[in-house]
């Protein structure tokens, strides 16, 4: 069985370690998204000082009045922290690989940047579609689920090919097994740095992984967690149920989502798409661990601000929680600053682990074909490669 696991374990690191690699890199990178945009875009976060804050009316008019053909805008993503701006997302226009987004300051509602997601202009967004897609849409997304799949396959191998062999005295090395010989050998220090990397970062890789799985297969996953804990299914979006009159503005209805959430920071507005739709409002809601997401949620009536559906993440059954959790703990959002850059750190791994596994393939390849050659020179023509 170890034999099985050790070639397993090599041979599909060989061939498809440079794309995990990848893919753990830019994921790195994207820990830290919105602070490396706002570095990478200064202009969106120079603002002029203001007497009030501009109102969501006034944020969403001006993002509407600077995209051609004036677009009705989808949703509204408020500032991540003081001294960032609102971003308006619109539909994605025809032929481009997703939607438009302006950010607004949010003091006196000028416009910041107007830029196409996923384009290589918006960098961390065109990050995002490497990282997510491959940059090949629905089946790279698919390709990406498979990779997750694949490392938490490299992990599993890996623990039992690192579980240490018993001695002669039936005991088992234990303090080797954690540690990294400084003895000066070469291929023993990056066998030692292969191990005991994979080792120690082994619970967060099995953790991003599991979490990257359930974001691209989430039916599936959650087929598998309802097995085990309750689901609720997932609640239909209800519409507006008045049948038309004049909608209230976006600053009523998120008066109206904090009376919903007292004490809840909001996160977003999904802007009602058609004359019978509703406004939705995502919040973090008091008890709510992380910090940039918003788990919990509100849809209101868009004519007369009517409570729809609401739900509040800290109530909903075990089975649920786990799955709410899985964007969060993915970008270590749910752990705060501390889990951001474990998170972050984690991501380098796959790309030391795939450079630390091809040398020692390599060196080991080196030494089985000098002794072959030296072979031959004692027995010419009785030894062959096999």
């Amino acid at each position: 069985m170890r034999k099985t696991f050790f070639v397993l374990h090599k041979y599909t690191g060989l061939t498809l370690g440079l794309l995990v690699s990848l893919i753990g890199l830019t994921g790195s990178l994207l820990v830290f998204d919105h602070a490396l945009d706002e570095t990478l875009t200064p202009q969106t976060v120079t603002f002029k000082p203001s007497a009030r804050p501009a109102s969501y009316s006034e944020i969403l008019t001006a993002a509407q009045a600077t995209v051609p053909g004036n677009p009705t805008p989808t949703r509204l993503m408020t500032q991540r922290q003081p001294g960032s701006p609102h971003v308006v997302r619109f539909p994605t226009p025809e032929g481009a690989p997703g939607p438009i987004e302006v950010s607004v300051s949010p003091t006196d509602a000028e416009v910041l940047a107007v830029r196409g997601w996923g384009t290589s202009e918006y960098t961390m967004t065109w990050l995002y579609r490497l990282h997510y897609t491959l940059l090949a849409g629905k089946n790279g997304k698919t390709v990406v689920g498979f990779m997750g799949l694949l490392m938490m396959v490299f992990c599993i191998t890996g623990a039992v090919l690192w579980w240490p062999k018993r001695k002669r005295a039936g005991k088992r090395d234990w303090k080797r097994a954690f540690s990294i010989a400084r003895s000066g050998n070469r291929f023993r220090f990056y066998f030692d740095v292969h191990k005991v990397f994979g080792i120690y970062f082994l619970p967060l890789l099995l953790m991003i992984s599991f979490s990257g799985v359930t974001l691209v297969f989430p039916t599936q996953v959650e087929a598998v967690v309802g097995s085990l804990f309750k689901v609720e299914p997932r609640p239909a979006l209800p519409g507006s149920r008045a049948a038309s009159g004049t909608p209230i503005s976006p600053d009523r209805a998120v008066a109206i989502g904090e009376e919903v959430f007292p004490g809840g920071v909001l996160k977003r507005i999904y802007l009602p798409r058609n004359s019978e739709d509703s406004y939705g409002m995502t919040f973090r809601a008091e008890g709510e661990v992380w910090t940039n997401y918003g788990a919990s949620f509100v849809r209101l009536d868009q004519y007369t601000g009517e409570v729809l559906l609401t739900q509040n993440v800290t109530e909903i059954p075990l089975g649920n929680k786990i799955l709410r959790w899985q964007f969060p703990l993915h970008n270590g959002d749910a752990l705060g600053i501390v889990g951001r850059w474990l998170v972050f750190v984690a991501g380098l791994v796959p790309a030391l682990l795939f450079g630390t596994g091809l040398y020692l393939w390599w060196r080991k390849r080196q030494l089985r074909l000098k002794a072959l050659q030296q072979r031959e020179v004692v027995a010419p023509g009785l030894v062959t490669d096999t």
